[in-house]
């Protein structure tokens, strides 16, 4: 071969090279490479971790997950803030670690009034509960708190907050002022017992939020705020409860197009499921919310799979495969003793992503899960942290 012909085709190799290499490779919309199944499921998971600085063998252990790919979120509590800096350290410290160039969901619950792990107490400030808000502001006043509130939030460094909370203050048109739920109505997380109201405040609690670029989440789909129990302590029966317009804020927003995300109830209601709660039920979240309310692709959230109602009753598998079985995207795991008082024992699990990640793949190879089920998923939380701010 003259030496011509040995440079051209040396030339077409390198520029074929290229081309053949990104044709052979799966990327997503960044350039990076796709995760391997193993890393859809672990992106799955938020987690709560003990810790509050980067030495933490809990803060350790969560970096490594971020860094490997295998951890969707984490979730904050009070003893992981202590102040303004170190928090905002902290999350810097997550956001380092996460590769390629969508956000790792950085979570807190942050409703105000009982609710806020941002506080005075460590150096924040206080805003009012939800009931507070709705009893002496207008929802143009509400804005400017929760205007506020999400500048805070976001200014600590987290990109989602896991509010509001659209459930009832108790039956609407009862006469009774007390709330219907201790938990809820009880400790003045609810707006109002009627739905315009709690939609009129929620969307100015949203709003504010989003123009601040921090993602929220609407709760506790189909609706808590009638439950006459804590589901922190164990099961919460509402077959005799429950009532069909408890649905109508989250339908509401749905359609108004407010709603970022949607958290489920660990409540049962044996007139639509006799066995499993909302959570791990395949009677909600894919008939009722996808479907009939509207939400489609949109992402749906656990409540915490380590409060009582779910861990006293269901081994870690179960709880696994049904969650996601039943429709849910994004499995929490708070490792927070607090959310399990009556967990004998329980100690935070920092090795939370790859137990899922083993429980989930072994179903995958019974037939019980699918690989598409999880791409799903995965996908749809692509879209969502690819809205996440920073």
């Amino acid at each position: 071969m003259s030496v011509f012909l040995r440079c051209r085709w040396r030339l077409c190799i390198a520029l074929l090279l290229p081309l053949v290499l990104w044709a052979c490779n799966d990327t997503v919309g960044d350039g990076h490479l796709e995760p391997t199944l193993e890393q859809k499921i672990g992106q799955m998971v938020m987690m709560g971790f003990a810790g509050t600085d980067p030495s933490h063998e809990g803060v350790q252990a969560v970096l490594n997950h971020i860094e490997a790919e295998r951890l969707g979120g984490v979730v904050f509590y009070r003893y992981n803030v202590e102040s303004p800096e170190q928090t905002r350290a902290l999350n810097q410290a997550l956001m380092t670690a996460t590769p390629g160039s969508l956000p790792l969901l950085r979570a807190i619950d942050q409703e105000g009034g009982l609710v806020q792990r941002l506080n005075s107490r460590n150096g924040h400030h206080d805003h009012p509960s939800a009931q507070a808000v709705a009893e002496s502001q207008t929802p143009e006043q509400a804005y400017d708190t929760y205007r506020d509130q999400a500048s805070m939030v976001r200014e600590a460094g987290f990109n989602f907050n896991l509010a509001p909370v659209v459930d009832l203050y108790n039956r609407p048109g009862s006469p009774s002022t007390e709330p219907g739920s201790p938990v809820i109505g009880g400790l003045g997380r609810a707006f109002a017992s009627d739905p315009a109201t709690v939609m009129a405040y929620a969307s100015a609690a949203i709003r504010a939020h989003r123009d601040t670029g921090v993602l929220t989440s609407l709760k506790h789909y189909p609706g808590h705020g009638l439950a006459r129990g804590d589901s922190h302590q164990g099961l919460v029966d509402v077959t005799d409860d429950y009532q069909p317009i408890e649905r109508a804020p989250f339908r509401g927003l749905i359609a108004a197009g407010l709603a970022d995300s949607v958290m489920g109830a660990h409540l049962v209601n044996r007139n639509v499921d006799p066995l499993y709660p909302v959570t791990l039920s395949t009677r909600y979240l894919e008939p009722w919310l996808r479907q009939e309310d509207g939400l489609g692709e949109g992402v749906i959230v656990t409540d915490d799979l380590f409060m009582g109602a779910i861990q006293l009753h269901h081994d870690f598998e179960e709880i696994v495969v049904r969650a996601i079985q039943a429709g849910n995207d994004l499995l929490i795991f708070s490792n927070n003793p607090a959310a399990a008082p009556e967990i004998e024992g329980f100690e935070p699990q920092h090795d939370i992503p790859l137990q899922v990640i083993e429980v989930v793949m072994a179903a995958i190879n019974r037939g019980e899960l699918s690989a598409t089920r999880i791409h799903d998923s995965w996908q749809r939380l692509q879209e969502f942290r690819a809205r996440a701010a920073f």
